[in-house]
């Protein structure tokens, strides 16, 4: 069967014209199982859930942090321009399917004498790359052709009314198709119209627009040319057609003036027999950026091509699965001749399949027996099971769709969801070096093309409000009390930055759901901020509400229990002083005693060490004391029996009065 890019997407492609007819005739069934159409829609819908931003930063040069945010502006104004999401989804998807994605970029000025920079999709079957090449950067390559199909106007357009003149002169522009259509070996163009001369739908009648097959072909040649060499040696070539503000421009960043043989681009654009332009490229580059999703020293490879043969595996045993069963259905009836009274036996293989089917046989006569059909062969059903399974390993897996157990629960789902996003980690990583490709060919369009006065209108979001407000930025302006140029496109070298991040509903909810979190285990997140990671539609209206005059009176909860907290620590904070008052009368006590009965300083050590005690001074925690033969000194000392010495007791007295725990007689000094 035929297994092209569109045939794995739309139906009918999945089987040839030739091998449709034999099944035919055979009455055998062709069935499609496309499986690798959800699997392809899975891997597009992680590119479109990614955006792109360009950003640059100072590398060289006169180059600075305020020039690199202007030149960010202005690349992202003209991929605005361009609608490079979109147009990106068509690369990726080329790819993906149809192994080679290519966008082409060039300078246009329709709509613009300054000119705007326009990017555009190829047809991958368009265009054809250097067969010796081996790098993925069209910079390694020798040469790479574009095919374009144009009819007359559109080259009397492009290259003048002499050309197409040339053109309309040719020999070989004759015949009802268009020239160069034989040349396919028999496939037809990508376009609307299924065939050349009419339209994909009867409705729109004929196309009598014949066009002619272009060759666009862009060489390395090896030329003394004019360029501009910037202080560090640093060269930016130049195409001779530029204009003396510019030329001035370039001086006053630095640059000198000379000649140098480099490598430059020959552009030449020919039908079969006429040439329609032949010169030097404007650009120092190809105008074509390649994408591959499985790149190797000049192959490619995209995702269809690892699910053929899966793929086919899976139609033809399941066509064939229910073929057996078609055929098994009405396996046929055992009787004797002329058996059958109601109806012959021609009749009875015609109606022995059908609904409420009555069969009157001759008395007397065994009754009819029906022929039991052989089982399906048990090959088939795992075929079957092999191939799906295959088509999910060659492609995404069903895990990276979010399928799962129907009692699985949902976090270890989206664990082996992100697991299998491994999945496509080399088609990604060669969309993003594709998406540098393409910021570099724009940073060198404004360097070189956007260097007259030009004033963006950009539209942001204020993140202090997150309400959009517009700003001007305006290039290349001539600042008169000092001679330069405000925000010159035209100085330094800059490194492009890529930065990706999802896109929409869902990396939204995700920073919702995160700041909401963050809130309730305690981080302070502004009320603003949480309505402003929201999907709200006038969440701006709100948060200028919130933060102007018609903000809503405060919360008395809110201060009461501000209040209690405070209170609180302050109770704590007097607990804690009486705690410590405590503990240092209870401690005076306890060093009275021992000066009393200094015999006592080492058991009492060794008790608080056995309940744990730490000493935070050098042990011992009592230190011992020596008395001298008179007991302590500066204590009285009493020996009568009568009165023998009070024993206080720290704990029990230290509440007693302001006298209490003290020895009895002279208070020492």
């Amino acid at each position: 069967g035929q297994y092209d890019g569109n045939g794995n997407l739309m139906p009918g492609g999945h089987w040839s014209a030739a091998d449709l007819e034999v099944l035919n005739e055979q009455r055998r069934p062709a069935y499609e199982n496309n499986q690798t159409m959800p699997a392809l829609n899975s891997a597009f819908g992680y590119q479109i859930a990614n955006r792109m931003d360009i950003s640059f930063r100072p590398r060289a040069g006169a180059a600075t942090k305020e020039l690199a945010e202007s030149r960010s502006k202005v690349a992202m104004q003209i991929a605005g321009n361009n609608k490079i999401h979109w147009k990106e989804s068509e690369v990726f998807q080329d790819g993906m399917i149809q192994q080679r994605g290519y966008y082409d970029v060039r300078m246009n000025f329709d709509d613009s004498e300054q000119g705007e920079l326009n990017v555009s999709v190829l047809d991958p079957l368009d265009v054809i790359p250097d067969p010796d090449a081996k790098g993925y950067d069209p910079a390694s390559w020798s040469d790479v052709i574009i095919t374009r199909w144009l009819s007359l106007d559109e080259i009397e357009g492009l290259y003048g009314a002499g050309i197409r003149l040339k053109a309309e002169e040719s020999t070989l522009y004759t015949g009802d198709r268009d020239f160069g259509e034989e040349d396919d070996d028999g496939e037809e163009r990508a376009k609307f119209a299924l065939e050349s001369g009419t339209s994909g739908d009867s409705e729109h009648g004929s196309n009598d627009v014949k066009r002619i097959r272009i060759i666009d072909r862009q060489k390395w040649v090896r030329e003394v040319m004019s360029v501009a060499m910037f202080p560090g040696g640093d060269f930016r070539q130049l195409a001779g057609d530029e204009t003396p503000e510019v030329l001035d421009q370039l001086r006053q960043s630095g640059a000198i003036i000379t000649k140098r043989r480099m490598k430059r681009v020959r552009w030449a654009v020919t039908t079969r027999d006429t040439v329609l332009h032949d010169d030097w490229s404007p650009y120092d580059r190809f105008t074509l950026i390649p994408f591959f999703p499985y790149f190797r020293r000049g192959r490619t490879r995209g995702m269809v091509d690892n699910a053929v043969g899966p793929q086919r595996i899976l139609d033809k045993a399941i066509s064939q699965a229910i073929h057996i069963v078609n055929t098994t259905a009405n396996s046929g009836w055992q009787m004797e001749q002329n058996q059958l009274t109601n109806m012959s036996a021609q009749q009875l293989e015609a109606k022995g399949a059908t609904t409420g089917l009555v069969l009157e046989r001759k008395a007397g006569t065994a009754p009819l027996e029906k022929i039991q059909a052989n089982a399906m062969p048990s090959g088939i059903d795992r075929l079957i099971d092999i191939a799906s399974t295959t088509l999910g390993e060659v492609t995404v897996p069903p895990a990276m769709r979010g399928i799962g157990a129907g009692d699985e629960p949902g976090i270890a789902i989206q664990s082996r969801q992100h697991a299998a996003q491994q999945q496509l980690a080399v088609p990604l990583d060669n969309l993003a070096r594709t998406r540098n490709l393409l910021a570099d060919w724009i940073d060198y369009a404004i360097g070189k093309y956007y260097t007259a006065e030009r004033t963006f209108r950009i539209t942001k979001t204020n993140p202090m409000t997150g309400k959009e407000e517009e700003d001007q930025l305006v290039i290349n302006q001539f600042d008169p009390a000092s001679g330069l140029y405000l925000n010159d496109m035209t100085s330094g070298e800059y490194e492009t930055v890529i930065t990706e991040q999802p896109m929409q509903v869902t990396f939204e909810n995700s920073q919702f759901t995160q700041a909401i979190e963050m809130r309730d285990k305690g981080i302070a997140i502004p009320d603003a901020a949480i309505v402003r990671k929201s999907n709200l539609s006038d969440k701006a209206e709100i948060i200028e509400q919130m933060q102007g005059a018609g903000a809503p009176p405060p919360d008395p909860t809110i201060e009461a229990k501000v209040r209690l907290i405070d209170a609180q620590t302050k109770k704590t904070e007097a607990e804690t002083t009486t705690k410590n008052v405590e503990a240092m009368f209870s401690a005076t006590s306890a060093a009275n005693q021992i000066a009393l009965m200094p015999s006592i300083a080492a058991p009492a050590d060794q008790m608080l060490m056995s309940a744990g005690f730490k000493d935070a001074n050098a042990a011992p925690g009592i230190p011992e004391m020596q008395p001298d033969v008179q007991g302590v000194p500066g204590l009285p000392e009493n020996t009568s029996p009568n009165f023998p010495p009070r024993i206080p007791q720290p704990d029990a007295e230290m509440n007693a009065g302001i006298e209490a725990g003290q020895p009895k007689g002279d208070i020492p000094q």
